[in-house]
This record gives structure tokens, C-alpha cells and sequence, in this order.
């Protein structure tokens, strides 16, 4: 969880992919940000907070969203082609390789 001021900004989740996969290892849940704190660094450290610094890992992000797509492609991210629809929303899969996953 990100607070300023004592409020809640952002909260971030990840945990083992649920069903689990065999190409990474922390599957990022949620990760949110206030509207009026994006570009304060608070998602990079949440993001931090919740998966290490070189762990593979995958997350579903709704597209078209360039903002979040550039969030994560800074971060490592890339997205590899998969794709599904949830309650009626696009969202790809992007995913994060650690140094033991190169490839």
C-alpha cells in the first residue's frame, strides 16, 4: 500500500499464478494508482514492494491503455500475444523474464 499524507494512493498484489505456469513465478494481481499521483513514482514502488527486482513475472493489463502499457514496458514488461476478454474487457498478457527464463 502507497499513502501521502496518511491516505491511501495505491495498493499493489501479486502472488504464485493461479493456475500456475510454468513460464514465471508471481503472477501481479493488482496494481493501482490514483489518477493524481501517476508519475510520482508510487507504482514503480509498489511494484517493487510486490515482485523482486528480477523475478519472472506475467500480469493482465486492459487494452487499449497506452498509459499502463508504458508503465509496465518501462518497468520490463512485454507483452507476448496472449489476449482475453474479462466482464467485457480486452486485456493482454504481459510478461517479465528473470535472468534464469532469458529467451
Amino acid at each position: 500500500m502507497a499513502e501521502r499524507d496518511g491516505a491511501v494512493i495505491g495498493v499493489a498484489m501479486a502472488g504464485p499464478p493461479d493456475p500456475p505456469e510454468p513460464g514465471w513465478s508471481v503472477h501481479l494481481y493488482v496494481l493501482y494508482v490514483l489518477a493524481a499521483d501517476h508519475g510520482s513514482g508510487a507504482g514503480a514502488a509498489l511494484l517493487d514492494a510486490v515482485l523482486g527486482p528480477h523475478e519472472s513475472a506475467a500480469l493482465w493489463v486492459a487494452d487499449p491503455n497506452p498509459r499502463a502499457h508504458a508503465f509496465y514496458r518501462k518497468q520490463g514488461f512485454v507483452p507476448d500475444g496472449a489476449m482475453q476478454v474479462d466482464d467485457g474487457v480486452r486485456e493482454i498478457r504481459m510478461v517479465r523474464k528473470g535472468p534464469d527464463r532469458a529467451g
